[in-house]
Order: structure tokens, then C-alpha cells, then sequence
């Protein structure tokens, strides 16, 4: 760090990267005011600190691919398109509508 930004930035504190600032925002926003963490929250996820880009179509995919190839990043799939509801989503409302409306 240069001297310019430690002299303005006491108590600075490193970690590993962007996910793990993360995780740990995380565990911070979950303390009470003694500071004892009240949520269970794991160091990682499924993504751990890998990348992640969402795709919802065929071309979004073919854009997200060509940018990594472009860089010379490598790619993998997740999960294969398309994007579908899962089974536990309603596909009717729930709610009952309101008589006085007309339909």
C-alpha cells in the first residue's frame, strides 16, 4: 500500500479477495452489539471464488463465451440452458381474487 493511503487508512485490514470480503461481510452484518456472530455462515458456497456469469440466452451464453475466449480465461458449464422454473414454483396464485372486481 502506498504511504499515502496507509497514513489515511489506519487499521486497514487485507484478506485473500473479493469472496472472502464477501463471506466476511457477510458474518459482519450477522453480529449483535457485543460483536458475537449470530448467523451460521460458511467460509464458501458452491461458487466459492470462482467467477460467475449468468445466462439466460443462447446468444447472452455465445457473448459470455467469446469475451472469456477473447481473454484468454477458461469457461465451464454449470448448468445447460434454458432457464426453467424450478418444480416448487406456483404456477397458479395462491391467492383468491377479489369479488368485486370485474372480470
Amino acid at each position: 500500500m502506498p504511504h499515502t493511503h496507509a497514513e489515511a487508512t489506519p487499521g486497514a485490514i487485507r484478506n485473500r479477495g473479493y469472496y472472502d470480503l464477501y463471506r466476511a461481510s457477510m458474518a459482519i452484518a450477522g453480529m449483535d452489539k457485543d460483536g458475537n456472530i449470530e448467523n451460521d455462515v460458511d467460509p464458501a458456497s458452491w461458487i466459492g471464488g470462482d467467477g460467475y456469469v449468468g445466462t439466460y440466452t443462447p446468444e447472452e451464453e455465445a457473448m459470455a463465451r467469446k469475451a472469456f475466449k477473447h481473454l484468454g480465461m477458461p469457461v465451464s458449464q454449470h448448468m445447460p440452458g434454458p432457464s426453467m422454473e424450478p418444480d416448487a414454483v406456483n404456477t397458479q396464485s395462491p391467492m383468491q381474487g377479489f369479488k368485486g372486481y370485474p372480470r
